[in-house]
């Protein structure tokens, strides 16, 4: 069990058609950190549910079949979409003691007039469900950060859409320390439907991800709701804000014919076309020039700690700008008039 003072570690995976996913990947890891909790996410799994039926079974006989290998269960907490139990884990000769949760996947229903209830989904199938899904993985991760929690998250059960979002949930709220793993296995160990192996069948593989709150700290502070949607809206207008500052500095560094032929570059001017049109006519050749300085020069404002970058082919200068800049304008309305 952790010291007072250490961070515990959590263990949390995804569940789908196969549980044995979740066992194979705990018994590679438990014995090199002591989870304090293990937590499960799944969909409906209610016996009297009309649930889709899976390769091996239906999401009821997997919860059924998963829940058979933590012994000596003793419920600490229940709720309509969370069950937490005392449990004991075994892996060969060694028992293990934790919290088992299992977390039910939920979507919000909202009468007119009404207050919202909660009801369990069957499968991750369209936008709906998908939302609630996303919704359930990101609740799950943030609530054990804000417990200060190391966490091992097991994204191999489940939709291929319950992965990706294991995955931007990590890189909203992971920190160092926390990792995401995948399960790698053969069809014919899947199909014995073997909840644990002794090695030679499976393999535990870590997923790499960027940390979105490492990489640019400041949107970390955005992070405060517990809808991921309302977070990624936030750091989209967060990004569009920072974005327009920079360029909007970058341009109070230009002379009056650089801006003019940014402005002829983002319309689609060609150099000449661009030249004939400036309040003080210039030679393509000269447009050229200056459009290359333009471009070195964005490039080191927009790049921190570089002084120098290397220069290349002349349409791909040209597409960058007209990429970075297009909306820009369009936007103001500025256009080299003929």
């Amino acid at each position: 069990m952790n010291l007072q003072g250490e961070r515990p570690y959590v263990y949390i995976a995804t569940l789908g058609n196969a549980p044995q996913v979740v066992t194979i990947a705990l018994d590679q890891l438990l014995p090199k950190h002591r989870f304090v909790e293990v937590c499960v996410i799944h969909t409906d799994a209610s016996s009297e549910a009309n649930l889709p039926q899976m390769k091996f079974s239906n999401m009821h006989q997997t919860v059924q079949t998963l829940d058979a290998e933590f012994q000596n269960l003793k419920v600490l907490e229940e709720t309509s979409g969370d069950k937490l139990w005392r449990a004991d884990y075994r892996i060969g000769n060694r028992y293990f003691q934790f919290r088992y949760r299992r977390v039910l996947i939920q979507k919000e229903v909202q009468q007119y007039g009404e207050l919202p209830t909660y009801e369990p989904i069957q499968d991750v199938e369209n936008e709906e469900n998908s939302q609630a899904a996303f919704r359930t993985i990101f609740r799950v991760v943030k609530r054990y950060k804000e417990q200060r929690a190391i966490i091992h998250f097991n994204l191999a059960g489940g939709r291929k859409s319950m992965s990706v979002f294991a995955m931007s949930a990590a890189q909203m709220l992971f920190a160092p320390g926390d990792r995401l793993w995948h399960v790698m296995s053969g069809a014919a160990f899947m199909n014995s439907q073997a909840m644990h192996d002794d090695g030679t069948s499976t393999r535990l593989v870590p997923i790499p991800y960027v940390s979105v709150t490492s990489l640019h700290p400041a949107l970390g502070m955005l992070i405060a709701s517990n809808d991921p949607y309302d977070i990624l809206q936030a750091q989209e207008n967060y990004l569009h804000l920072m974005d327009l500052q920079r360029k909007e500095k970058f341009l109070r560094t230009l002379d009056f014919d650089e801006y003019q032929i940014l402005v002829g570059v983002a319309q689609g001017l060609n150099n000449a076309e661009i030249g004939s049109r400036l309040k003080k006519s210039l030679a393509a050749q000269t447009v050229a020039n200056k459009l290359t300085t333009i471009y070195e020069t964005y490039l080191v404002a927009i790049s921190e700690g570089v002084t120098a970058v290397s220069r290349p082919e002349s349409d791909n200068m040209r597409a960058f700008l007209a990429a970075e800049f297009g909306a820009y304008f369009q936007q103001r309305n500025e256009r080299l008039e003929e």
